[in-house]
């Protein structure tokens, strides 16, 4: 019964925001509190523990001895990271690298859309999805703007890229499997490269072709007949420089960039949990680069106000997966997949959870998948001789189409800064998500890092 339940309440919020009948931040605290309630009904406890549940989702609960951390982290760490990109963006440590871009770029919407995968592939290496977003709209979202290029591929561009980069080891999925399979990253990693490596060639392509669009849309040849010249392109570069000149700190250009180097290679690191570290960062780039207190104070307001839609989201995120989890929804959901997967079935153990890797991670939380489902089919394939890497690497798979469910909270970030809808983002991703999770299938199947 709580399975479907569960079910039903995902299905629900998907139609409800897809048919725009209903705002991704209500949607995402209504929809679960109604099904929370139903539970509580049901189950004939108070109704006053689905605000439990939900609690639970935002800030942390205690389950055996063991805190089973909620999205208040990574709120905290979406807040700050906001701040303070949005603070090296006033003072403008990003502008010599746009207008080297922009110049580089020509007006020619195809080598806009390749520049700007690459230089997604290479910021996702950081392994968080809100910094990606933040650098890459910083460098490109205004020449998408001005040249009139639909908005939506900007949001492709940043999202397939940043998905196949979420498979390194310090990322989120990888982290979670390898405590519940007992197995290092290093063993883990290195079947996982391959797979990653041709999904990296179809991203290119997938700019290619998103760039040979717009150059028909847009009616640009390669001959130079854009909808921009010259003038234009000094235009957006000009414009760029003088926007907000009053906060650009033009002489502290290598404070703030090796300083934003520090801040991302501790993050990647570990050495400091990424809040609190992008918390003590925005406060030192606020004392630096401004002196005055009023200013300091003005420039946190100003930025918390960009911030506050989407920390807002998080938590919104933190209550649907609350009422997921403490109503046991969650947990029946795992259990009623799984008992799809017959133990008979031998060595396709990891081929059948490969393949339903690709509905459960987009329907649950990742928690859900990597610490509900995975544990129980582990010992199945173990049974009948399949290695934990290879459990580990059917796992992964899923993750290439994770990025259109509604339960990834950094996405949020992603539609607001490029500006689409979610409804219309989750469509487009989907159609190029799908063709790198068959890439990824059949590679590690290729590899004999699948067994079949």
């Amino acid at each position: 019964m709580l399975a479907y339940l569960g079910y039903l309440m995902i299905i629900v919020f998907m139609v409800l925001l897809l048919k725009k009948k209903i705002s991704p931040f209500v949607g995402l605290i209504m929809v679960p509190m109604f099904f929370g309630i139903i539970v509580c009904f049901i189950q004939d406890i108070s109704i006053l523990e689905a605000f439990t549940w939900l609690k639970e989702g935002i800030f942390y609960k205690v389950v055996e001895g063991k805190v089973i951390k909620g999205t208040m982290g990574t709120a905290t760490l979406l807040l700050f990271a906001i701040l303070f990109f949005s603070i090296m963006l006033d003072v403008g440590l990003f502008d010599p690298m746009c207008t080297k871009l922009i110049k580089m770029t020509k007006g020619d919407p195809l080598r806009i859309c390749i520049v700007t995968a690459i230089i997604s592939a290479i910021v996702s290496l950081d392994g968080d999805g809100t910094t990606t977003v933040l650098i890459v709209t910083a460098a490109v979202l205004s020449l998408f703007k001005k040249m009139k290029m639909n908005q939506i591929y900007l949001a492709l561009l940043i999202a397939i890229p940043n998905s196949i980069m979420n498979y390194v080891p310090w990322s989120g999925p990888m982290a979670r499997a390898m405590p519940v399979l007992n197995i290092g990253p290093k063993e883990f990693f290195l079947p996982i490269i391959p797979g990653m490596a041709v999904s990296l060639v179809f991203a290119m392509f997938m700019a290619w072709k998103l760039g040979m669009n717009e150059r028909k849309r847009l009616n640009y040849h390669s001959n130079g007949n854009s909808n921009i010249d010259e003038n234009d392109i000094n235009e957006i570069i000009f414009e760029l420089q003088e926007k907000n000149k009053e906060l650009k700190r033009p002489k502290l250009f290598w404070f703030n960039f090796i300083l934003t180097i520090a801040v991302m290679a501790i993050l990647i690191i570990g050495l400091i949990d990424g809040g609190v570290i992008f918390l003590v960062a925005t406060a030192f780039a606020l004392l630096v680069n401004y002196k005055d207190p009023g200013l300091q104070a003005k420039r946190l307001v100003a930025n918390g106000e960009e911030a506050l839609g989407p920390v807002g989201l998080v938590f919104g995120a933190g209550a649907i997966m609350g009422i997921l989890n403490g109503s046991g929804m969650s947990e029946a959901i795992a259990q009623n997949i799984v008992s799809f997967i017959p133990s008979t079935m031998g060595t396709y153990v990891p081929l059948l959870l490969a393949l339903v890797s690709l509905p459960a991670l987009i329907f649950l939380p990742n928690d859900a998948f990597y610490f509900g489902i995975l544990p129980v089919i582990a010992p199945i394939a173990y049974s009948f001789g399949a290695t934990p890497v290879e459990v580990g690497v059917a796992s992964l798979i899923g993750q290439a189409t994770r990025f259109c469910s509604p339960l990834v909270a950094f996405l949020y970030v992603l539609v607001d800064r490029t500006g689409v809808d979610f409804g219309d983002y989750q469509r487009a991703f989907f159609k190029w998500a799908l063709p790198i999770y068959f890439i990824q299938l059949f590679t590690a199947i290729l590899i004999g890092a699948i067994p079949v």
